[in-house]
């Protein structure tokens, strides 16, 4: 005689021990749906779930945009082996324009990578693999760089991205995925201090960026819209940095200083132009980041001329 057949259940933890959520399915129903069917579509709910009892409102927001992603493709899970589905779907949502969504992706990103890492680190195991590392350190630079597009949590955004470049010192800084990620990470820095209004750092930082940029070139990798945002940013940084001279400096200036310092934020604003090498492809002439560095440049340009003529007439 064979046992009564059990009813089929799952559990699902939200992060934190925040709270959770059991999918129970009674004896014979849904007879088509089998155990990992069921384990999934339990997650997919238990993420939903625990979204909407976020506190902010546009964290509950982007739950609800993650959930009509996760309908449309309902592969992508937050779990160990969906990590890099979880980062396409992030990277989806940054080309899009929703800066917002991709926020809140790439924070259950770096959660589930933290847990991953933790949980390593609990059983003792001392070896961690590099890619995981490596995916963490994009991840903060990336959450980093998005509060610099947003225009939010800048001093936050710097501490994320200041423990990204903290553990690439780790590997070996000759290798070129690790020369890219450290470009990343500068350029990073360098946007969120512009936003700061420090722009010695800020400079300091994207003039690291473009040399090594330059370093990747060398080396055959390109990379034609990111060399093409460090090089508004630092035109612009610089052209801010002399604009803001002229208008607290009223007797002494260091006029050669500040004519050398226009002149190469120009030179770095031409080379945003998408007909200069690395010539952009036209596939990518659209391309939301292209587009944000040509209208900077454009800013910049004109905001130089206007910094120029100020110390022409300083001269009469």
């Amino acid at each position: 005689m064979h046992g009564k057949e059990r009813n089929r259940t799952h559990h699902f933890e939200f992060p934190g021990n925040s709270g959770h959520l059991s999918v129970e399915l009674a004896t014979g129903c849904f007879s088509d749906v089998d155990s990992d069917e069921l384990y999934r579509v339990g997650k997919i709910l238990s993420g939903f779930l625990y979204g909407l009892l976020l506190e902010k409102a546009e964290d509950r927001r982007s739950s609800i945009n993650l959930f009509h992603t996760i309908l449309k493709d309902t592969s992508l899970t937050i779990e160990d082996k969906d990590l890099h589905d979880l980062l396409r779907a992030s990277n989806r949502a940054f080309r899009g324009g929703d800066y917002q969504n991709s926020l809140f992706l790439s924070k259950l990103l770096l959660t589930r990578i933290n847990q991953i890492i933790d949980k390593r680190l609990a059983n003792n195991e001392r070896r961690i693999e590099k890619e995981i590392i490596k995916l963490q350190i994009s991840t903060l630079n990336f959450i980093g760089y998005l509060f610099s597009k947003m225009g939010k949590n800048i001093d936050y955004g710097i501490k994320l991205a200041t423990i990204a470049r903290s553990l690439l010192k780790e590997f070996d800084d000759s290798r070129e995925d690790i020369i890219s990620m450290n470009a990343a990470v500068y350029d990073t820095l360098g946007a969120l201090y512009i936003h700061k209004g420090k722009f010695d750092k800020a400079i300091g930082y994207l003039l690291k960026a473009y040399e090594l940029d330059r370093t990747l070139l060398s080396m055959g990798q390109v990379d034609e819209i990111g060399i093409r945002l460090t090089c508004s940013n630092l035109g612009y940084a610089l052209t801010e940095k002399c604009r803001l001279i002229m208008e607290n400096g009223r007797e002494s200036l260091n006029i050669h200083q500040i004519e050398g310092d226009l002149e190469k934020a120009e030179r770095y604003f031409n080379m945003v132009q998408v007909d200069k090498p690395p010539v952009v492809p036209d596939n990518l002439l659209k391309d939301l980041e292209l587009m944000a560095a040509v209208r900077r440049m454009k800013e910049g340009l004109v905001l130089c001329e206007k910094v120029k003529k100020e110390l022409q007439k300083r001269l009469l």
